[in-house]
């Protein structure tokens, strides 16, 4: 299998992956939902210093985002291109991984510094309601069984 193969095959995973990930679970303001204020027994200092953290994240993500959307977008005119050779395709998806990891970074800080807000009783009550969030989800997508 040639390398050009086997980036495209990477390239279509890993977008498929990043498409499986709701969009909620990447920009859901759940401090500001009465559920989890009142689930998580929030303070409004709490509340509001989450929101300052999601805030001063924001422009960052945005704009790393846009930096990803860009390179997935070139990356995907040089694999469809027949003058592109290995080097170059392989030049665009590292282009491609090098901004979804920061992205990543920056998104794993912001997850880390909301969670440094919360205590750990605090912690482990929002791990219990994003699991029972997801078993919903997951059952939800289960096909209905006709019989």
């Amino acid at each position: 299998m040639s390398i050009l193969r086997k980036l495209f095959i990477c390239l279509v995973l890993s977008l498929v992956v990043a498409a499986a990930q709701p969009a909620a679970a990447q920009s859901f303001k759940w401090w500001q939902m009465e559920r989890f204020q009142k689930g998580l027994t929030l303070s409004q200092e709490q509340i509001d210093r989450i929101e300052a953290i999601f805030q001063t994240a924001a422009p960052s993500l945005r704009a790393q985002k846009g930096a990803l959307d860009k390179a997935e977008h070139k990356l995907s005119k040089v694999i469809t291109d027949s003058k592109s050779d290995e080097a170059t395709v392989l030049q665009a998806a590292e282009r491609v991984e090098a901004a979804r990891a920061e992205l990543s970074r920056t998104r794993t800080l912001q997850l880390f510094r909301m969670r440094r807000v919360l205590s750990d009783e605090q912690n482990a009550k929002m791990k219990e309601m994003h699991d029972h969030d997801r078993r919903e989800r997951e059952r939800d997508r289960k096909p209905k069984d006709d019989h």
